[in-house]
C-alpha cells in the first residue's frame, strides 16, 4: 500500500462521516439558499468563452443606482500592430431578472482575444474563434473519467466500492461494481448516469474523430462508454428489466449509503442496490445499449452483439406506457433499435408512440389566454404543463420534441413525418420563443403553471397562467439550479436548427449554454476550469473536477436568482451532476456538426 492509499484508507471513515453529516445538515435546512447573499457582482455580463465568428454577439450591463452608461468599447488584445478598437452604443432593455443595457457587436468576425469595457469596468477576456465551443468538449467529456467508480482514478482516488452491493430486498450480495459516481457524491443512479453514456455516444455520432481538436480520436470515447456500460449491463435482472440505482440507501434515506467503503464484501459498510424497475429507466437502458451496439459494430462485433441482445431482452420484457416523459424515452428506444437492427417493427412501434405524444401536446390555447401554446402535458391523466422538480435530468418539455426529431430523422418520408415536424415547430415557435424573449438573457423559464400551486411567487404570464424561471422552492425539499434544464433545451433547439435550417433556433440554443458559461446575473462561469468567477463546487468526495458543470443558478421563493459564491458548499446550486455535462456535449456537438 503506497502512502496515498494509506492516507486514503485511514481517512475514509472520518471523511465518510463528515460528508454524510454535511449533506444531512443541508437536507435538514428548510431553505439554505434563501440565506445566500449576492455579494459584489460585476455589472458586465457576457459569455466567458466567447463567440463564433458568424454568431450573434451580445454584451449586457446590469443597471445600478448611478447614471447608466451610454456606450461600450471593444478592444482586441495581443495584436502587435493594429489592434481592433471600437465604440458602440448601449440600448436599454426591459427584462425579467432585472432591466439591462444591451450592446451588439455581431459584425466583428476577426478571430482574436477581446475585452469589453463599460465605464470603469472590464469584462473577462474572451475569444472570437471558430473553435471556441469545440475546444471545451475534451474537458467536458473528460469529467466522466474523474467520476469512475470501481477502479483507481490517478490523482483522484484509489480503487473504490469493490464491494458494491447487496440487494435492498433480500440482502444478497450482487456484483454491480463499475460505472460512474452520480454527482458530488458516490451514488450510482441509473437514470442520471446513463445520460453520461448517451451524451458521449451523441458526441461521437455528431462529430466523429473530429470531436477533439487535439486529435485524440474516438478510442477515448469508446473506452469511457465501455466503463460506464460495465455497470449498466450488470444492473439487468434475469427477467430482462433493469434495476434503478446503487447506493441511494435503504428506503427513503438517500444518504445512508453515500460513503467510501472498505472494498470487502460482507462487511457492515456494504452498500445497497435498489431492485425497483422503473419504466423510464428501462427505455433509457434500451436507447443506450442500442446506440452502443451501433458504434461498436465494426470495432468490436462481439461486444456490439452483447449490448444489442441486452437491449432486445429489455424491450421484450416491458410494456411501453406511462407519462409523457416515459413515452418520449420509449420512442427514442424504438428509434435506436431500428437504427441498430433495421427491423421495421421497431420503427412502427416508435411511430405509434409518436402518435401518443402528438395527442399529449396542448395545441390549443389554455388558461384564458392566447399568448402561448404547444407545451406537452405531464401525461394522459395529468393535464398540467410538463415540468418536474425531482427528475429534471430526464424530464423536461424538450424530451418529447427530441423524440419527434429523432423519428423525423430516421423516417423523413413517413406519412406522419409532417405532423412530427409541425409539433416541434409549434412547441418552439409558440412556447419556447415567446417565453425566452421575456428576459434579456434569453433563457427558457423553468415552468408554466396554472395560478400559484405553492406559496412561492409565480410571475403573471397571461390569463390564468403563471411562470417561474427557477424551480419552486416550496414545492418539495429537492430543488436545484437549472443548468440541466437549459442544456436539454439547447439539445432540442440545436436539433431543430439543423432540421429546419433556422438561425433563430441555433442562436437561442447558444444562449442557453452562454448562461452556463457566464452570461448570467452573477457573471460566473459554472464549468470548472473555464472562464472566471467559478463558484467552488459541492464536491466533498473528490474536490475540483476539470470540466465539471454545477447545478447552476437557482431561485428563491420570489423567483430571484441565487448562487453560492461564498464557499458554503451549497448542493442546490454548486453540486456537480453528470446530466449537465451529458446535455452540454450533446448540444455543442449538434451545433458544431458539419
Amino acid at each position: 500500500m503506497n502512502r496515498r492509499h494509506f492516507i486514503f484508507a485511514v481517512a475514509a471513515g472520518s471523511r465518510r462521516a463528515l460528508s454524510a453529516q454535511l449533506q444531512q445538515a443541508q437536507l435538514a435546512t428548510p431553505d439554505p439558499v434563501e440565506k445566500l447573499t449576492p455579494g459584489a457582482r460585476p455589472a458586465i455580463v457576457l459569455n466567458h468563452l466567447g463567440f463564433l465568428p458568424d454568431a450573434r454577439k451580445i454584451v449586457l450591463f446590469r443597471i445600478g443606482s448611478e447614471a447608466p452608461p451610454k456606450q461600450f468599447s471593444l478592444r482586441e488584445l495581443g495584436h502587435p500592430v493594429k489592434p481592433l478598437q471600437l465604440t458602440r452604443p448601449l440600448q436599454s432593455v426591459k427584462s425579467d431578472l432585472g432591466d439591462l443595457l444591451e450592446g451588439d457587436f455581431t459584425g466583428i468576425r476577426r478571430e482574436a482575444i477581446y475585452q469589453v469595457g463599460i465605464g470603469d469596468q472590464f469584462s473577462v477576456p474572451f475569444a472570437i474563434a471558430s473553435d471556441v465551443w469545440r475546444r471545451t468538449l475534451p474537458k467536458a467529456a473528460g469529467y466522466f473519467r474523474y467520476q469512475r467508480c470501481g477502479t483507481a482514478v490517478p490523482g483522484v482516488h484509489p480503487a473504490c466500492h469493490l464491494d458494491d452491493a447487496r440487494r435492498r430486498d433480500t440482502g444478497q450480495p450482487v456484483d454491480v461494481t463499475g460505472g460512474w459516481h452520480d454527482a458530488g457524491d458516490t451514488r450510482k443512479t441509473m437514470g442520471t448516469t446513463m445520460l453520461n453514456g448517451l451524451g458521449l455516444l451523441h458526441l461521437a455520432r455528431n462529430l466523429g474523430e473530429a470531436w477533439d481538436p487535439a486529435g485524440s480520436g474516438l478510442a477515448v470515447l469508446w473506452e469511457e462508454v465501455r466503463w460506464g456500460n460495465r455497470y449498466f449491463l450488470k444492473m439487468q435482472d434475469a427477467d430482462g428489466r433493469v434495476w434503478d440505482d446503487t447506493a441511494r440507501g435503504v428506503k427513503e434515506n438517500v444518504n445512508s449509503d453515500n460513503h467510501w467503503t472498505d472494498n470487502q464484501v460482507g462487511t457492515p459498510d456494504d452498500r445497497y442496490v435498489n431492485t425497483a424497475k422503473i419504466g423510464r429507466t428501462q427505455a433509457m437502458f434500451i436507447t443506450l445499449e442500442a446506440m452502443t451496439a451501433q458504434f461498436f459494430r465494426n470495432a468490436d462485433a462481439e461486444y456490439a452483439r452483447l449490448c444489442l441482445a441486452a437491449a432486445l431482452r429489455c424491450w421484450a420484457a416491458n410494456k411501453r406506457e406511462g407519462s409523457t416523459n416515459d413515452l418520449a424515452w420509449w420512442t427514442l428506444a424504438g428509434v435506436e433499435l431500428y437504427r441498430a437492427t433495421g427491423r421495421r417493427e421497431f420503427l412502427q412501434a416508435s411511430c405509434a408512440l409518436g402518435r401518443e405524444l402528438l395527442l399529449l401536446q396542448e395545441a390549443k390555447f389554455i388558461g384564458s389566454q392566447k399568448l402561448i401554446r404547444g407545451a406537452w402535458r405531464m401525461g394522459a391523466a395529468d393535464p398540467s404543463t410538463y415540468s418536474d422538480a425531482i427528475y429534471s435530468a430526464t424530464v423536461y418539455p424538450a424530451i418529447p420534441g427530441i423524440a419527434l426529431l429523432a423519428l423525423a430523422s430516421v423516417a423523413p418520408d413517413h406519412a406522419e413525418a409532417p405532423r412530427w415536424r409541425d409539433a416541434v415547430r409549434l412547441h418552439l415557435n409558440e412556447y419556447v420563443l415567446p417565453l425566452a424573449a421575456r428576459s434579456a438573457y434569453r433563457i427558457m423559464p423553468y415552468g408554466v403553471y396554472s395560478g400559484s400551486p405553492t406559496s412561492d411567487y409565480y410571475r403573471p404570464l397571461a390569463g390564468e397562467l403563471t411562470y417561474r424561471y427557477f424551480l419552486p422552492a416550496r414545492r418539495s425539499l429537492w430543488w436545484v439550479g437549472t443548468n440541466v434544464f437549459l442544456g436539454c433545451c439547447a439539445v432540442l433547439l440545436a436539433g431543430a436548427a439543423r432540421l429546419f435550417d433556422s438561425l433563430e433556433y441555433r442562436s437561442l440554443a447558444y444562449r442557453q449554454l452562454e448562461w452556463v458559461m457566464g452570461a448570467n446575473p452573477f457573471s460566473a462561469c459554472l464549468m470548472t476550469g473555464e472562464g472566471s468567477r467559478n463558484p467552488y463546487p459541492h464536491s466533498p468526495f473528490v474536490g475540483l473536477i476539470p470540466g465539471g458543470i454545477m447545478n447552476g443558478i437557482a431561485g428563491n421563493t420570489r423567483d430571484e436568482p441565487v448562487l453560492d459564491m461564498e464557499h458554503r458548499l451549497n448542493w442546490r446550486t454548486n453540486e456537480y451532476w453528470g446530466p449537465m455535462n451529458a446535455y452540454y456535449i450533446w448540444a455543442v456537438s449538434l451545433l458544431q456538426k458539419a
